[in-house]
């Protein structure tokens, strides 16, 4: 599934599920600005839908991307506990996309890319 927002495409690529948790492979695809010269990483903003009775937490579990004119990511995030097993579909939501640069031990946000990108999941 293929959601573009502002023109930023986030596809979900696949959606393991386990009993302790799911694990979600995230592609983004967004064109480079004209006056953009650093090459930022991104940082999805996730939320799950319908909410958990304990909260839920992300980690990136692992990514890989770049480009010169297009900036292309492939990240999976870790999604736990895993989502209600009785809910009829799941939705992963990226509120939004952090645009950050690493230098000298700290990161700093660059720009912000805001959604929500909306990935509906039927049982």
């Amino acid at each position: 599934m293929t959601e573009t927002v502002s023109g930023v495409g986030l596809t979900l690529l696949s959606l393991e599920r386990y009993r302790e948790g799911h694990l979600a492979l995230i592609r983004l695809f967004r064109a480079r600005g004209p006056s953009e010269r650093d090459f930022p990483t991104p940082r999805l903003e996730l939320a799950v839908v319908p909410e958990g009775t304990v909260p839920y937490h992300f980690w990136l579990m692992g990514g890989t991307g770049g480009g010169m004119r297009e900036l292309e990511y492939r990240q999976s995030y870790a999604i736990a506990p895993a989502p209600p097993s009785d809910a009829s579909d799941t939705v992963i939501e990226v509120r939004e996309i952090l645009w950050e640069r690493w230098r000298a031990g700290t990161r700093k946000v660059v720009s912000v890319d805001t959604g929500p990108w909306r990935f509906s999941v039927k049982r």
